[in-house]
């Protein structure tokens, strides 16, 4: 964003300059050739001063007067001058050649001009130099009397040079103010996109469950206007979550009590009953729906309770964990020949809320013994890594597909049509994991069943 900001702001003021630019410089061009046309208009005007006393008594001291003023005048401003008497003959030069030349013909009809007594100027091309040229021709007088007239002419390529170094000049000031303008613009981008990636990453970590973020901006405008909105709305989300929550947690604590009185009055019942009583197995089965329902209350009450948990995670022995929980489940596999195995290094440590590994392990592991056939063997295996720990559980059970790996940590989703498990199991898993820091997977196993996996960071 801070970068398109810098565009915005960049390209407008190029478009600025543009269009000031363009018209100044086409203003600029005319004001100096104009400037330079009427400069040479008042030489020439001096020079005709000059002229007069030589062509109304041509002596020598006269011309002598006139050929310096004429010499001077072109070394020191640079145009070419001829003067010429009332038939166009030219009587002093700042070229010699050109003394003696007629200059009244059709080749140069800003003389016949001036000898008519007009003043002109203007741009024409020279035959003579072979490059276009400015001139001005004015008419020498005395009194109503028309004794000649004096032309100064010079080279458009020498003026148009002077021009387009001033042009040059405003676009150098252009281009300075346009690096200015990006380094200004790279500025304010800068402090806009500051306050509003505090507000992208307090929004990120509300995401990721950190409900107590809030936007820290002392600043002032629309985006601490935002960023007051954006607290509110955090603060009133918070409220929804964790009234949730402890809805969740309270329903469930307090359904487990009466749950529990009357699955003892089933069992008092059935005691009651005949074992030749046909409502023996309707009894029996309202046992199984009451004891699947309190594996649904307690898994709702374990959720609760991980969703609440605040984010701090503290160093734990992954490697310990594992070998504790597997010598745990190793008596209840071996009544069923399956053999559960470890493969741990001595020790790795990584950052996990308390008790988080004990029960991922405890889930992957009940999940693993309720589909893998007898005899067979559960492999569970703690990889550290460079940033991470890793922890798999392997077995040899039917799997799951693609489609079922991806949904299976929804809440309340089961492998199984059958009336076992709570589908809640592997959404807890996945809450403990996300409060961890870490993250939960399913896979294909090298066993061909089911690869159950954890990464924890170090």
């Amino acid at each position: 964003m801070r970068w398109r900001l810098v565009l915005i702001l960049v390209g407008f003021t190029a478009l600025v300059l543009l269009v000031q630019n363009i018209p100044l410089s086409t203003f600029v061009r005319d004001k100096e050739l104009n400037a330079r046309i009427a400069g040479l208009q008042t030489d020439a005007f001096t020079l005709a001063g000059y002229s007069v006393e030589y062509l109304q008594d041509p002596s020598p001291a006269a011309k002598a007067a006139l050929d310096q003023a004429v010499t001077a005048y072109s070394t020191i401003t640079g145009p070419r001058v001829v003067v010429v008497d009332a038939q166009g003959t030219a009587v002093a030069a700042s070229v010699t050649s050109d003394i003696g030349e007629n200059f009244a013909n059709a080749q140069r009809p800003e003389i016949s001009d001036a000898l008519k007594g007009r003043t002109v100027s203007g741009e024409r091309e020279s035959s003579t130099l072979g490059q276009p040229l400015i001139y001005v021709a004015v008419p020498i007088r005395a009194g109503p009397t028309i004794l000649g007239a004096v032309r100064l002419t010079y080279p458009s390529s020498e003026l148009n040079a002077q021009i387009n170094a001033s042009i040059r000049s405003l676009w150098l000031v252009g281009l300075i103010s346009l690096i200015s303008a990006a380094l200004i613009a790279t500025l304010v981008a800068a402090a806009i996109t500051r306050r509003i990636r505090r507000l992208s990453d307090t929004a990120e970590s509300i995401a990721e469950g950190d409900l107590n973020a809030r936007v820290e901006d002392s600043g002032g405008g629309e985006i601490a206007d935002l960023a007051a909105s954006f607290n509110i709305m955090a603060d009133r989300v918070q409220q929804l979550v964790e009234r949730q929550r402890d809805f969740a947690g309270d329903a469930s604590h307090q359904l487990r009590t009466p749950l529990t009185a009357l699955r003892l009055r089933m069992d008092r019942a059935a005691e009651l009953m005949d074992e030749d009583d046909p409502a023996v197995d309707q009894v029996d089965a309202a046992r199984d729906e009451i004891d699947r329902l309190q594996r649904l209350v307690d898994g709702l009450l374990t959720l609760a309770r991980a969703d609440g948990r605040k984010n701090n995670p503290t160093p734990v022995d992954v490697s310990a964990v594992a070998r504790e929980r597997v010598e745990s489940w190793d008596s209840l596999a071996a009544e069923r020949g399956v053999a559960i195995e470890l493969v741990a290094p001595s020790v790795a440590v990584a950052f996990a809320i308390p008790s988080a590994v004990e029960q991922i392990l405890d889930n992957y592991i009940d999940n693993a013994l309720e589909v893998v056939p007898d005899n067979s063997r559960i492999v569970v295996t703690v990889t550290p890594g460079h940033h991470h720990v890793q922890l798999t559980v392997d077995d040899a059970g039917p799997g799951l597909s693609p489609e079922d790996r991806v949904r299976a940590f929804d809440r309340f989703w089961r492998g199984r049509q059958d009336d076992t498990g709570s589908g809640l199991g592997l959404a807890v898993v996945s809450a403990l994991a996300q409060a961890s820091g870490g993250s939960v997977w399913l896979d294909e196993s090298p066993q061909g069943g089911l690869r159950a996996g954890a990464r924890f960071t170090r």
